[in-house]
């Protein structure tokens, strides 16, 4: 969405989130402030999701695997992105978006999160509010991963 400051992009981004919340769709919300990478506002927003579907029986194995998926992916990406913090308990699952490139990293962490999703019956959506912000190589890398 775009158009002008006030005319109210931000709560109907934030009525569709609670509209898939109430539908029992898991959503990642963030907002995209200047000077933060998109890894460092993504990776705390996945892991709460992963650990809210980590709830459900179906799901449990498939989100821990997912988690040891992020941890590697904030590993790998931390010397390109200084700022990614997350806390996990698990160590990384060697050759799960680990290998420090953000295109091929998150496309590979995302789509475990779609398979612990779909495990769990259910989905997860992302919601960026000033997406204007986030680096140009990094919103490709999004763009293309969400392809996948």
């Amino acid at each position: 969405m775009v158009g002008l400051r006030g005319v109210g992009k931000t709560v109907l981004l934030e009525q569709m989130r609670n509209d898939a919340e109430a539908l029992g769709v898991h959503s990642v919300r963030l907002e995209a402030p200047e000077g933060r990478s998109l890894p460092a506002l993504l990776a705390p927003q996945v892991r709460l999701a992963l650990l809210r579907l980590s709830r459900g029986e179906r799901a449990k194995g498939m989100a821990a695997r997912a988690l040891r998926g992020l941890a590697g992916f904030a590993k790998a990406l931390k010397v390109k992105y200084s700022d990614i913090e997350v806390g996990l308990d698990l160590d990384p699952e060697p050759g799960l978006a680990d290998n420090g490139d953000l295109e091929l990293d998150l496309a590979a962490l995302l789509e475990q999160v779609a398979r612990t999703a779909r495990e769990a019956g259910t989905a997860v959506v992302m919601f960026i509010d000033e997406l204007q912000y986030v680096a140009e190589e990094q919103l490709a890398a999004l763009i293309s991963s969400l392809h996948r």
